[in-house]
């Protein structure tokens, strides 16, 4: 079985990403992924008052992180 990382899960996603959704998968909480929205910490796409996560910009954003380490 082909092991995978959580960016590589996270790009195959076929579609936009809620708060709660992109919470569960880093194992946090929707608060702390709307907090993180709302300072730009975390990258996102605003559709009026709905947030939503792009699952390639999200993956993008996990492996930067991690070269950083």
């Amino acid at each position: 079985m082909e092991q995978t990382g959580l960016p590589e899960q996270i790009a195959s996603l076929p579609r936009a990403l809620t708060a709660k959704e992109i919470a569960v998968l880093l194992r946090v909480t929707p608060r702390t992924i709307y907090r993180m929205a709302r300072t730009a910490a975390i990258p996102c796409i605003r559709i009026g008052t709905c947030v939503r996560f792009d699952p390639a910009a999200i993956a993008d954003w996990l492996r930067a992180a991690n070269a950083v380490r």
